[in-house]
């Protein structure tokens, strides 16, 4: 039976259930992946700890593991950039216009702290003075900052990156000397300015590069971009929209709840095609979801169903012809997956194809240092929303709450 990391401190607090929870964890939160491997490999003295980062807008997570993938020990924490500012275009706006080696420097901080953090517990349970390699991966402003690459690029149309191919360094190269830390680092790469290697990872995580290149298959990160990959006939065709924090819950504890609401409003019709609330909901809120609450999540669904029909349009095919549907990031972990539907965040022909695979970015680095493969790289038709002549018509048109047939 595969073991959970509990649910109530999500890994971080060093609960007995988390700790004891080191083989092939499938834990629920956010360095939550699962795991894919058919093979099942008893526990043992690692002979190797592989340490892996999410570098998120939002959120850094961090995973220490054995040789084989099992999890021995996990850690999450808000990303101190935000004090700066909230999203990407913020902080690219920061760096340019004020001071980018403040960013890189806390995000280093706490990079290292998160790396020390999971390594510490490891070894304090299996044991110190095992060979350690680190992979990092995250948005391609976040490995901008992270690098000291200028991000001037990023700033502005026609937003190129000043460099998106992966990075083999040496952990003091990187971070300089960390007492109880040093080994190699592999930082993978990005696809282009807004879709970055924390997409990447999860593709290769999902074997998108591998067995799974002559189907037809879909994956979606959902966090403060949501990043949209569609393969098709050996292609990648990539594209991200703005969500902002739509689907981290906003006034809610979690976006669950958020989803299950609309979708109770909508199937009650106590709300109409627009959006609307009826009376008195519209005053005084629906069950707690308040008329605000809906149209931020409007716009946040119109920009993700824009950019999934635009992926479909570009490789020619419908939905219907899409065979399997992944989910990574914490929000399926929670949700409902028929609200996903009854919600119109996902097409109707998803329905049945749908899988939760929690975060794709951890799993795809964990995977990438098991198997100590040589640096992959990106190839994609990496498709910008805002150039699309056809997005905003879309957009406007999936903000609503149409039944699909």
């Amino acid at each position: 039976m595969k073991n959970r990391y509990c649910g109530a401190c999500r890994g971080e607090r060093g609960c007995v259930d988390c700790v004891s929870a080191s083989k092939n964890a499938q834990y629920v939160g956010l360095t939550g992946f699962v795991n894919r491997d058919n093979a099942e490999t008893e526990s043992s003295v690692p002979q190797e700890y592989l340490l892996a980062a999410d570098i998120g807008t939002t959120t850094l997570a961090f995973v220490c593991t054995d040789e084989h993938g099992n999890v021995l020990s996990s850690y999450g924490c808000v990303n101190p950039q935000r004090r700066y500012a909230a999203d990407v275009i913020g902080r690219v706006d920061y760096a340019c216009g004020k001071d980018d080696t403040e960013l890189t420097k806390i995000l280093k901080e706490a990079l290292v702290k998160g790396f020390l953090f999971v390594l510490k517990r490891a070894e304090k349970t299996y044991g110190s003075g095992r060979p350690v390699r680190f992979g990092i991966a995250g948005n391609t402003v976040m490995l901008h900052l992270l690098l000291g690459y200028p991000v001037e690029g990023l700033a502005k149309a026609p937003f190129v990156p000043f460099r998106t191919e992966g990075v083999k360094t040496g952990f003091t190269e990187l971070f300089g000397v960390q007492q109880g830390l040093e080994g190699s680092v592999v930082i993978l790469p990005c696809f282009s300015a807004f879709v970055g290697a924390d997409l990447f990872a999860g593709a290769y995580y999902l074997d998108f590069f591998g067995q799974k290149k002559q189907k037809t298959c879909f994956l979606a990160d959902f966090g403060t971009n949501g990043e949209l990959l569609l393969l098709h006939d050996g292609r990648i065709y990539a594209t991200s929209a703005a969500m902002g924090t739509a689907f981290e819950g906003g006034r809610f504890s979690y976006a669950a709840d958020l989803f299950r609401l609309i979708a109770e409003a909508r199937k009650e019709e106590q709300m109409d095609k627009y959006g609307l609330l009826s009376e008195p909901y519209f005053e005084e809120g629906f069950r707690g979801l308040l008329q605000e609450d809906v149209r931020v999540f409007q716009l946040a669904k119109g920009a993700i169903r824009a950019g999934i029909e635009i992926l479909l349009g570009r490789a020619g095919i419908s939905a219907a012809e899409v065979s399997e549907v992944f989910l990574a990031g914490g929000l399926g972990e929670f949700c409902n997956q028929e609200d996903f539907f009854d919600t119109g965040l996902l097409p109707g022909a998803f329905r049945g194809k749908l899988s939760v695979v929690g975060n794709g970015c951890i799993g795809g680095l964990v995977k990438y240092l098991k198997n100590r493969e040589e640096m992959l790289t990106c190839e994609a038709d990496v498709i910008n929303l805002a150039e699309c002549p056809s997005f905003e018509e879309a957009y406007y048109a999936y903000m609503n709450f149409e039944e699909e047939a």
